[in-house]
């Protein structure tokens, strides 16, 4: 795939308009720098992010220990 300048992400020929993640949790889900560049070119892309970086982040356990933290 390729972020356009405008910021439409196309995967060969067909443009992307919305990215929904069923995984990609956990560091686990990122075994190469490759899965981590396609992760990085959704992101940068201004395709509907389904969760977005914030409730994905949000759905942590590490992130949730912080937040519950007084």
């Amino acid at each position: 795939g390729v972020v356009l300048p405008d910021g439409t992400l196309q995967v060969g020929s067909c443009t992307v308009a919305v990215v929904y993640f069923r995984a990609g949790y956990s560091p686990n889900d990122y075994p190469s720098e490759a899965e981590w560049r396609a992760r990085f070119l959704m992101e940068e892309s201004s395709a509907i992010k389904c969760p977005s970086i914030s409730y994905h982040l949000v759905g942590t356990k590490k992130i949730q220990q912080e937040l519950a933290k007084p």
